[in-house]
């Protein structure tokens, strides 16, 4: 296999596994995250927050894979970047690596959305009724 193809195929070996990993951390999160949702009492933002989920770690799974750049400062042209294997190697680890990184994000990203939806519901619980 030539270093061309090795670019290719790696290339999209690791947007599909950027979307599965994103996917798979979604059905992880799903069920619990379902169960938190539906402790707001306002159909619209359990509707939004049910809908924006999937989005909201598949998504940065994916800009994770496109944020890392082939090129660099003695990179420049295509046949410096396909020249050496070990390199193409080395970015595939740093997408993986960002890929990870964004996922761990996502998650943490939620968790303060998470976080503020539960103190809405319990500030909303504790006001007398009007």
């Amino acid at each position: 296999m030539t270093n061309d193809h090795y670019l290719i195929l790696s290339y999209f070996v690791c947007a599909t596994l950027s979307v599965v990993l994103g996917t798979l951390a979604y059905l992880f999160f799903r069920h619990p995250f379902a169960a938190l949702a539906t402790a707001t009492s306002q159909n619209r933002l359990r509707s939004a927050l049910k809908r924006l989920f999937p989005l909201g770690l598949v998504f940065p799974a994916v800009l994770g894979f496109v944020s890392v750049s082939y090129i660099s400062c003695n990179r420049t042209s295509y046949e410096e970047i396909v020249q050496s294997r070990a390199y193409l190697f080395s970015k595939n680890q740093e997408q993986f690596s960002s890929i990870l990184l964004s996922i761990v994000t996502a998650v943490l990203v939620w968790d303060v959305v998470i976080i503020f939806v539960l103190k809405y519901v319990q500030n909303r619980a504790r006001r007398p009724a009007e």
